[in-house]
């Protein structure tokens, strides 16, 4: 089963990613801060499959996560999505430019959700 790390620092967020994953074929983690993700991936605990992060959190925002993540072997070709408020198209590009597999604008629908993580992980529909 494939393993799905969201890192978000509100919980309300986190509830919400865990209530519409609930039943997909997958393995989720749940971290309020990225650089505890980071930690376990960096102690090579931890191999996810993808990660669905959010932009904006204290001590490590979003492209800071994904510019580590990016650095280290065994998750510089992981599929990392961003779920977010923010949808300036500065912001979308300076993801891209660092790596960044695609964008999910918060409030988010649980479809989109779905659809986003089935699509990377080529989940059957």
């Amino acid at each position: 089963m494939p393993l799905v790390l969201f890192v978000d620092d509100s919980e309300t967020a986190l509830a919400s990613t865990r209530v519409v994953t609930a039943k997909m074929p997958i393995e989720s983690k749940f971290y309020i801060k990225a650089q505890d993700a980071l930690a376990e991936i960096q102690s090579g605990s931890l191999k996810p499959d993808l990660i669905i992060t959010d932009l904006n959190m204290p001590v490590m925002n979003g492209f800071e996560f994904l510019k580590a993540l990016r650095e280290l072997d065994i998750t510089k070709r992981t599929p990392v999505l961003m779920l977010t408020t923010e949808t300036k198209d500065e912001v979308k590009q300076q993801g891209k430019a660092l790596g960044l597999t695609g964008w999910i604008v918060k409030p988010f629908s649980a479809p989109q959700l779905k659809a986003a993580i089935s699509r990377v992980l080529r989940l059957p529909a």
